[in-house]
């Protein structure tokens, strides 16, 4: 906020010096005020065509227009670069309006004014080069309140630990139009700073795809040829052969070429090597997450094992297929393993995590027992667990009944499986009616896909994530025990209430009619960790250095929630992918990204039920107070000058 009331005095200040160039150009009041319009409207829109002319003059508009710098500067970042070129601007303007005054007031003739004209472009040259020099030598300060445009504690150690030399390879086509012009800074900037942390270790060098081509590539660009259905097509060359291999594609992007608008072949992708392993960032369109792409992607070919979680299967759990936005993001960094124990009491030794997702049958004895020899083990375990699964397509239901509880049982908590929480703060569905002849898509709010404004606690599963989705969620209670620490990771709000089997979860239904007592909030997904005992502490055990474990060795971790929908992919949003990543993180110690990941990720809000009053006096206090307190400040100044231009006078 701070930074966006800066942003809007330098702007104010660059438009009030065009302004004062624009009203010196007349003696006529309105021809002086419609300059001062034309010139501020003109640098303030003069990036919104920069798509529509030729790439290299495109990046210079997109450079000159102050909206650009702007919004730098509002997202909480002061760079040198945007400072630099406000200052310049106030400057030129300031001092093309100092010339014309000094020239009238003079009464000069157009000859005599030589040696001020040539001190006027000297100047203005001096600040368009001193603009060019500081694209290369900057300086950003973050100002916001999570350091999301610092590198990171996580980022830091793992470039300060690298034992060998990691190699970035950008492959950005030069002269790209904007907004992909900023995107490509954005990346240099970025691989600058991790070059600087790494001590030496990374290195990284930018590569233009088309300036690689040879004579031969540069004929086949033009050897046009045309499928059947009249669309023109090339064949690739042999570097864009190469690339496609490793996985760097590329995208097409609109240009304007010989006064024509075209499509145009570009490539923004990343690879990033380590002895002979490498990983791949196909395109970057935005580099808000790089950083996190880039640092845990180094991990990951740092290390020397690659952790295994096991995604349990055998009891008509979603399959790896349904949930291919989770397998997807989880196998950047982990290795997903199906697992389906078929008879079997034990894990593999080389799983290191358990994810429980959905079953709807019921697990067999010896699956219980090899779940829990795994939590014995300290082995962490996440159970996502439904008591109802709803398509939502065919809005057919489905019953759920696991066992588990009798194994959560022991270690505390409860699953309601009886009852479904709904919650006034929810999602909204699409449904179609029948208007007329036409069928329109109608939203209307639906209770049973509870939104989650602001997780809970200070866990770094939870800290910095707003606006996940729990769809079809059952409440979680959690009994307190020795050696056993509890966190609430996710509640639903204080307009909640419960449904009991069977529910009616038919969008279409009339809650006008409905009477609802609010009952929330209620827990919706615990963290446990500490001193668990087993359930089958009691029974009979086998001697031996095979013999089930009855209390845990070490700390247990275990996470609990009352539904496996939030990560299937129709609830699967940015907030449940970064939710999904720090469970995973935290199952697994690696909490360095944890806090990295949910940068940004939510919205500052106020915090807590403001009344309307207070809300008001918030909005527009942040909206009008510093105009006015400005503007006071003018009327101040001026009387006081006034006040000493009468004294003189005197």
């Amino acid at each position: 906020m701070v930074a966006g009331y800066l942003g809007l005095v330098l702007l104010a200040s660059a438009f009030i010096g065009l302004g004062l160039w624009g009203s010196a150009l007349s003696k006529n009041q309105i021809v002086g005020f419609i300059f001062g319009l034309v010139l501020c409207f003109a640098f303030y829109f003069v990036d919104k065509f920069a798509v529509l002319l030729p790439e290299w003059l495109g990046a210079v508009l997109e450079f000159i227009s102050v909206d650009y710098h702007f919004d730098n500067i509002a997202r909480g970042v002061l760079d040198t670069r945007d400072l630099l070129f406000y200052f310049s601007l106030t400057a030129a303007g300031l001092l093309l309006t100092t010339q014309i005054l000094g020239n009238i007031r003079q009464e000069v003739t157009t000859k005599s004014i030589a040696t001020p004209t040539f001190l006027t472009v000297a100047v203005i040259g001096s600040l368009v080069l001193l603009n060019v020099l500081g694209l290369r030598a900057f300086k950003r300060f973050d100002l916001t309140s999570e350091r999301a445009y610092t590198l990171s504690g996580a980022t830091k150690d793992t470039l300060a630990g690298l034992d060998d030399a990691v190699t970035i390879t950008a492959y950005f086509t030069q002269d790209l139009p904007a907004p992909y012009a900023s995107n490509s800074r954005y990346v240099r900037d970025l691989l600058e700073e991790f070059r600087a942390a790494s001590k030496g270790k990374l290195s990284f060098e930018f590569i233009d795809p088309a300036a690689q081509d040879t004579e031969k590539d540069k004929e086949q660009k033009r050897d046009l040829k045309r499928d059947i259905f009249g669309r023109t097509f090339r064949e690739p060359t042999q570097l864009e052969k190469e690339l496609a291999q490793t996985g760097i594609q590329s995208v097409q992007i609109r240009v304007v070429e010989a006064d024509q608008q075209q499509t145009k072949n570009a490539y923004m992708g990343v690879v990033i090597r380590y002895h002979e392993k490498k990983e791949v960032i196909p395109v970057v369109p935005n580099p808000a997450s790089l950083e996190y792409d880039l640092t845990s992607l180094i991990r990951k070919l740092t290390r020397t094992k690659t952790p295994v979680i096991a995604l349990l299967q055998g009891h008509d759990e979603p399959k790896p297929e349904k949930l291919r936005q989770l397998s997807a993001l989880l196998s950047q960094t982990y290795e997903v393993r199906p697992v389906e124990l078929q008879g079997k009491e034990a894990f593999d030794p080389d799983v290191d995590a358990l994810l429980v997702l959905g079953p709807e049958k019921p697990l067999q004895p010896n699956e219980l027992k090899a779940i829990d020899q795994l939590v014995m083990h300290g082995k962490p375990v996440a159970m996502f667990l439904d008591s109802v699964h709803f398509d939502m397509r065919t809005a057919e239901q489905k019953p759920a009944d696991t066992n588990l509880q009798q194994l959560l049982t022991a270690y505390g908590v409860t699953v309601d499986s009886a009852n479904m929480v709904a919650d006034v703060n929810s999602a909204n569905l699409n449904i179609s009616e029948q208007r007329g002849f036409m069928m329109v898509q109608m939203p209307v709010p639906y209770p049973f896909i509870p939104i989650v404004k602001r997780l809970e606690g200070e866990s770094p599963i939870s800290k910095g994530i707003g606006d996940v989705t729990f769809p079809f969620a059952s409440k979680v209670t959690v009994t307190p025990g020795d050696g056993k620490q509890v966190l609430v990771l996710a509640r639903s709000s204080p307009k909640s209430w419960v449904e009991a089997k069977p529910q009616n979860l038919d969008p279409r239904r009339d809650w006008r009619s409905e009477q609802v007592n609010f009952t929330g909030p209620y827990d919706l997904m615990v963290q446990v960790s500490g001193k668990l005992k087993s359930p089958y502490a009691g029974q009979a055990a086998v001697s031996g250095p095979n013999a089930p474990l009855s209390e845990s060795q070490g700390e247990s971790r275990l996470i609990v929630a009352g539904t496996s929908a939030l990560f299937q992919d129709d609830f699967f949003g940015r907030p449940n992918a970064a939710l999904l990543m720090n469970v995973t993180d935290w199952l697994l110690l690696d909490p360095a990204l944890l806090a990295m990941r949910t940068r940004g990720v939510q919205l500052a809000q106020l915090k807590g039920e403001l009344s309307d009053g207070t809300r008001n006096a918030t909005k527009f206090g942040n909206a009008f107070g510093l105009p006015l307190a400005l503007a006071l400040f003018g009327l101040i100044r001026w009387r006081l000058r006034e006040s000493r231009r009468l004294h003189v006078a005197l």
